[in-house]
């Protein structure tokens, strides 16, 4: 398994942190979605430890033991 943000909304709150940076005037909606980048953040950080974590059990269970998962 693995963990698929889109890398269009990654690409969008990093442009949106750098327009800031330079004080260009950004759309609202943007300013909207970038509000959230600690929660997107956080849970992005979540899932890929959680994701990983799965995905290091599946590799170390045995043949008998991966139908009862």
């Amino acid at each position: 398994m693995r963990v698929n943000f889109d890398p269009v909304l990654v690409r969008l709150l990093r442009e949106v942190k750098y327009l800031q940076l330079i004080d260009i005037e950004v759309p609202e909606r943007a300013n909207a979605l970038y509000a959230k980048v600690n929660v997107y953040r956080t849970q992005t950080g979540n899932l890929e430890l959680t994701v990983n974590m799965f995905n290091e059990v599946l590799s170390t269970l045995l043949p008998v033991e991966k139908p009862l998962l």
